[in-house]
């Protein structure tokens, strides 16, 4: 059973995207061929992400693509799916997005599942192609816009959390961006360098000694409105090690509000950068 789900993992062709790092799994989500299951009778796979989360990502794709085991950081868990996908640079060619919403072409991910990337061969290598029913099916997703689950929007306050870094979790690398999504559709205007703040502890670890650094200026990219996805990055080479803590203010005269006008909820996350306390 997990060679059949290692030959799944492959016919999904996320080791073209980000790297594989080796599978494991009882082959839950898999068809008698080891393909990818459409479901029971009474939930085919569909072109919506829940149901793709459901059938393909979830049950086959997290036996390797999930919490800190996860390929250079390619975390496909319900939580993290989305943000890691839509709008979200590919490694292998940093100009296209792994999901570009309405342009399949476009899309890093569907490039590297039809075989016609501009980097290496058809994904999986060396294995059959995921069949061309399930790259139509996540096809007519990106088409359609790549939408989110819609159950997951209605949320009051709005609450966000950190796709990458977990938090009191070091970065992957100083150079990465911060990764938050909120749990529906913030008002973009809101979420600027007085509601988002990043401080460095001053080299001790802790944020109670008064000798903490305001990080300034601080790159915010919207990838995303619906949910909303955030990027928060530096200029090359402004990272120092050091412990971080980002904070999100739903409060006060400067807070992040949801597209309703009603304030989002507060947001801290701790991590470090160099292997620091």
């Amino acid at each position: 059973m997990q060679f059949e789900t290692l030959r799944a993992c492959l016919r999904l062709g996320f080791v073209g995207v980000v790297g594989l790092a080796g599978c494991a799994g009882n082959g839950d989500g898999l068809d008698q061929s080891g393909r990818p299951a459409t479901g029971g009778a009474d939930a085919p796979l569909t072109a919506d992400l829940k149901s793709i989360q459901d059938h393909v990502f979830t049950p086959i794709c997290t036996q390797c693509h999930i919490d800190a085991t996860a390929p250079l950081g390619f975390r496909l868990d319900e939580a993290s799916a989305y943000a890691m996908l839509v709008n979200a640079p590919s490694a292998e060619v940093s100009s296209l997005h792994r999901v570009t919403p309405g342009d399949p072409d476009s899309s890093y991910l569907i490039q590297k599942l039809e075989g016609h990337a501009a980097v290496g061969g058809q994904m999986p290598l060396g294995q059959p192609p995921l069949p061309a029913a399930t790259i139509a099916i996540i096809r007519q997703w990106i088409t359609n816009g790549a939408l989110a689950t819609a159950a997951a929007v209605d949320v009051m306050p709005m609450q966000i959390h950190a796709v990458t870094p977990s938090a009191d979790a070091p970065l992957v690398a100083a150079g990465a961006p911060i990764l938050l999504q909120a749990a529906g559709e913030l008002n973009a205007a809101t979420v600027n360098d007085s509601s988002v703040v990043l401080t460095r502890s001053g080299g001790d670890g802790s944020f109670s000694e008064g000798n903490e650094v305001r990080v300034q200026p601080i790159h915010i990219e919207v990838r995303s409105l619906d949910p909303t996805v955030l990027a928060i990055s530096l200029e090359s080479g402004a990272w120092v090690a050091d412990s971080y803590r980002l904070s999100i203010s739903g409060h006060g005269d400067a807070r992040v509000m949801d597209r309703d006008g009603l304030p989002a909820g507060d947001f801290t996350l701790q991590f470090s950068v160099g292997g620091t306390p």
